[in-house]
């Protein structure tokens, strides 16, 4: 057998063992470095009451931010806010209420990494700034090529023993073989650095461009293996019929 298609094979099989833990919580970016909100001004952070940061999402027009569909499984801590233009969160820029959230109808959460997408509508509307602006999206059905470097960001430890961050973080991973049996995930890798909880519904993006949600990984952290981000492109059409953008 090729060995890059067993490669994909092999993503496809850890992807349905028990050991697969999406990037929830407590999960943060690791081995990356501090970023800038002008480099991410589409960046959020979603609030839950009392506890603080709980996903990123990414504003994708003044009153829509698209994230994660797993962000929302916990129906007693259900984020109810976002944070906008800041790179750490100890002082706030913009905060909004947020109004309604629409999962994707076949997320499931039993297999939260597959159809892991969810459009959430703010309040009001935010107001656009150097550091407020909404990130580009993929045209419907749009490729990336294996190897392609993408950026991920989001908050919190910068090594998996901690201590957690409040200062927004960024690092570079590659897409490694899609796996054949899941078309609604990209896998992206670096073996010094990438997601953990807290990440969760984070941009995976090139250039301005929306590529890949952070969605989950197999193991805590500091993973041997790819982590997995919900294929953006394929939601063109669908994110499209729910917001109008």
């Amino acid at each position: 057998m090729n060995l890059k298609w067993n490669t994909a094979i092999l993503v496809c099989l850890w992807l349905f063992n028990n050991n697969f833990i999406h990037a929830g919580s407590n999960f943060r970016i690791f081995g990356g470095k501090e970023a800038s909100i002008e480099d991410h001004p589409w960046i959020v952070s979603l609030q839950i009451p009392s506890l603080g940061h709980s996903c990123g999402g990414s504003l994708i027009s003044e009153e829509w931010v698209i994230t994660a569909a797993h962000c929302f499984m916990n129906e007693s801590l259900q984020p109810e806010s976002i944070i906008a233009g800041t790179s750490d969160l100890t002082h706030p820029d913009t905060t909004i209420k947020i109004e309604n959230v629409i999962l994707h109808e076949k997320f499931r959460p039993k297999r939260f990494y597959d159809y892991d997408i969810a459009v959430v509508k703010l309040a009001e509307k935010v107001t656009f700034s150097d550091k407020i602006q909404p990130i580009n999206l993929p045209e419907q059905d749009a490729k990336v090529r294996i190897s392609t470097s993408l950026t991920v960001a989001g908050w919190g430890f910068t090594k998996i023993s901690g201590p957690a961050s409040d200062v927004l973080m960024e690092t570079t991973v590659r897409v490694t073989r899609h796996c054949p049996c899941m078309k609604t995930i990209i896998a992206a890798f670096d073996r010094k650095s990438g997601i953990c909880r807290g990440d969760s519904g984070g941009p995976l993006q090139l250039n301005g461009t929306l590529v890949g949600l952070v969605s989950g990984s197999r193991h805590i952290c500091e993973s041997p293996y790819p982590a997995i981000y919900t294929n953006v492109a394929l939601f063109r059409t669908w994110i499209k019929e729910k917001t109008g953008i």
